[in-house]
């Protein structure tokens, strides 16, 4: 369960169990990375693990996954925590419903790692899937923790069960956090899952017994897990410590095991590390982390460095996970919450999953395994030694840091609108607003912000005070109007700079009701990419699609137009196949894409002449059997 296989298993667990489909999804992050989120749709009906690489590569199947399931997914991340793309990518657009910013109610972060699922099919009972995971929605590489719960729905209950309350509970006041109105299309999502995954038999992991608990935390009428049950022996995996956290929970426990980083460790107190018999560090490669977390609760991140899918090195722990012993049983507590007073004190929102089982099974023994087994967990450790190095407590970088996290919020937490204006031959002005309640923050600081569509030469520098509240970007095109806005702070104490780069996604207002038309043409902008679109809408196995060398190759065809005949299927029979077996679905969304790339000025040199003339008889056709 602890892996550094960057996002190819959770993206493989998303997939619907078969002979299901996706009907809709929630999931929860701290961070997010726009290019990872994606990518994410996929993977719920054509990602195959062999292909994942080509699919990244291809616009056009990508559009194809977002089409299909881009406004069946919601995603609530923390605001002023989405990663800057290293690169701008007109298919963002499609990910602009399904994200929602929020905020911690108790003045933390909002740092839960869950997904929920609901898939469904004709004539079989709804199914639902819990992903629990210990790191955030980015391409990042570390050791991680991931649990699956699945289970089905129990429609003739009247009542839900009583270990799934917290879980509702979560689920359904997650929009209470957003920073903006959540849309209808969320709201009734929202409604729908909250209330049927109270009726949910969730089954524990094969070897575990009973079924698992849920304990959100930060969050109204809940105060996350308290341990009532006493335990005999401890172990603690996490990225990151507190010195009250770790002398409480390992109190009265013996033979305790501790595994973090050495910085982590370094910080704790001497009567804090004495609880525990053996303390081990990962052998690190580096030891960057995807996001950190003080004792004050302020999370810091490492923005706008997205990693390569094949890099073969690691960034450190990211898996939390705490092992109880008792007897014979143990219990294993796991999820997003670091060993930390944020975490555990009710300020962050947090959410973890407690499962129960046989220590001869699941004991911490189990879990280390024999240290000269080359694929057990202890093989990847190293005793603990306290470092040499000083702790870094450079008084002005630390305020520095605190100013430009200071500003973050602020920016957050003011009122922006990106009004859009239309100029002649197609060009627009994108016009940004604010208004905020409460003064700007003290320091010495400057604040650049641009569209993520544009490069960052189009920053404009503002201090965005009362004197200047309106900033424009002038004459681009269609295809650069975007909600999401770049921010780069720059904080300076004496001669110290600290730097820090998010996005934030602002209400927009006048957004031209052609733009899906544009962006679906700049991509299906040819007759060679729009018969290979006809192509993966009409195939029965994607994924197998893909893997054919000769669709990805199809579409680099530049020597010469490609005709009908290209394709090695007779386009006519596999239309008329799909007419007979889903005259709705699959004519419905090719028809779509027929109206959407009609509009295009050009449309004449991207749909051969031969499939309008086919296409006006099946949509006859179409007609006469609905």
């Amino acid at each position: 369960m602890l892996s550094p296989d960057d996002r190819r298993l959770f993206l493989e667990a998303l997939k619907p169990p078969q002979d299901y489909t996706f009907d809709r999804g929630i999931g929860t992050t701290f961070t997010m990375n726009l290019i990872t989120l994606l990518i994410t749709p996929l993977s719920l009906s054509m990602l195959d693990r062999d292909n994942i690489d080509e699919m990244l590569k291809d616009p056009l199947i990508l559009l194809e996954g977002l089409k299909r399931h881009a406004n069946k997914l919601s995603i609530f991340c923390q605001a002023g925590y989405i990663d800057i793309p290293p690169k701008d990518n007109v298919l963002y657009s499609y990910l602009e419903d399904m994200i929602v910013q929020v905020k911690a109610p108790n003045g933390g972060v909002f740092h839960p790692k869950i997904w929920l699922m609901r898939y469904v099919c004709e004539g079989l009972p709804v199914l639902y899937r819990l992903l629990s995971l210990s790191r955030n929605l980015t391409f990042d590489r570390s050791w991680d923790l991931m649990v699956q719960l699945d289970g089905e729905l129990a429609e003739h209950r009247t009542y839900g069960y009583s270990v799934n309350r917290p879980l509702g509970k979560f689920i359904e006041q997650l929009p209470d956090f957003s920073v903006h109105p959540v849309n209808n299309r969320i709201e009734t999502d929202i409604n729908l899952m909250a209330e049927e995954v109270r009726r949910v038999q969730f089954n524990s992991p094969q070897g575990f017994e009973g079924d698992p608990e849920f304990y959100p935390s930060g969050i109204p009428g809940f105060r996350g897990y308290k341990s009532s049950d006493p335990y005999s022996r401890l172990m603690v995996i996490s990225p990151f410590l507190s010195t009250s956290i770790m002398q409480k929970v390992a109190g009265k426990s013996r033979d305790n095991i501790l595994i973090s980083s050495t910085a982590e460790i370094d910080k704790l107190s001497s009567q804090a590390q004495e609880r525990f018999e053996k303390i081990f560090v990962f052998d690190e490669v580096t030891d960057a982390i995807e996001d950190s977390e003080t004792s004050t609760g302020n999370e810091k991140l490492k923005v706008g460095n997205e990693e390569s899918q094949n890099d073969a090195s690691l960034n450190g722990l990211h898996a939390k996970l705490f092992v109880m012993e008792s007897g014979w049983d143990v219990t294993w507590l796991l999820g997003s919450a670091n060993a930390t007073v944020p975490a555990f004190r009710n300020k962050n929102v947090e959410f973890m999953v407690r499962l129960k089982g046989k220590r001869s099974k699941f004991g911490i023994d189990e879990i280390l395994g024999e240290e000269d087994n080359e694929f057990t967990l202890l093989s990847l450790l190293q005793p603990y030694k306290r470092s040499n190095q000083k702790p870094d407590t450079d008084p002005e970088k630390e305020k520095a840091e605190k100013i430009a996290d200071q500003v973050r919020r602020w920016i957050v937490n003011s009122e922006f609108n990106l009004d859009i204006d239309p100029k002649s031959d197609s060009k627009y002005d994108m016009v940004l607003t604010y208004s905020s309640s409460t003064n700007s923050p003290d320091g010495n600081y400057t604040i650049s912000c641009w569209p993520i569509s544009l490069p960052k030469d189009y920053a404009q520098e503002t201090k965005f005070d009362q004197d200047e509240n309106t900033l424009y970007f002038r004459n681009h095109d269609l295809l650069t109007i975007t909600p999401f806005m770049a921010f780069e702070v720059k904080a300076k104490v004496q001669d110290v700079e600290h730097r820090i780069q998010f996005v934030v996604k602002l209400p927009i207002s006048n957004l031209p009701a052609n733009r899906d038309n544009v962006i679906v043409s700049a991509i299906i902008n040819n007759k060679n990419q729009f018969l290979r679109y006809l192509r993966l809408l009409l195939s029965d196995e994607e994924s197998s699609l893909i893997a054919e060398g000769w669709f990805v190759n199809i579409g680099n065809i530049s020597n010469r137009p490609m005709q009908l005949e290209d394709l090695d299927i007779p386009l006519l029979e596999d239309l008329l196949r799909t007419l007979s077996r889903s005259p709705g679905e699959k004519i419905d969304r090719i028809a779509d894409i027929v109206s959407q790339i009609k509009e295009a000025p050009d449309a004449e040199k991207i749909i051969p002449h031969e499939f309008d003339i086919l296409w006006e008889k099946i949509i006859k056709a179409r007609n006469e059997l609905l």
